[in-house]
């Protein structure tokens, strides 16, 4: 296998702010430690953790889909001659 240069990054270093988002929005409790409103009886404390919980999630997820490099295409049958019709090694 051929030592290969890895792809060139397709996205902004900035998508890496974003990953800041759920740190500043639980960095202060004071802001968050109270009862009401209340969703579903839970009190606010509890379920906007949770809701930091699967943002943290989705943002991750969103700065890798627009950081990470996508791998090369696959070559087409014309392109490969391992993958020609009829074609291969005797």
């Amino acid at each position: 296998m051929a030592n290969r240069p890895p792809p060139p990054r397709t996205g902004s270093r900035a998508w890496y702010l974003l990953l800041l988002l759920p740190f500043i929005g639980l960095l202060w409790p004071p802001f968050y430690a109270k009862e009401h409103p209340r969703l579903a009886g839970f009190p606010f404390f509890y379920w906007y953790q949770f809701l930091w919980v699967l943002l943290g999630a989705g943002i991750t997820a969103l700065v890798y889909l627009l950081t990470t490099p996508r791998a090369s295409r696959t070559p087409t049958a014309d392109e490969a001659p391992d993958r020609q019709v009829g074609g291969g090694a005797p």
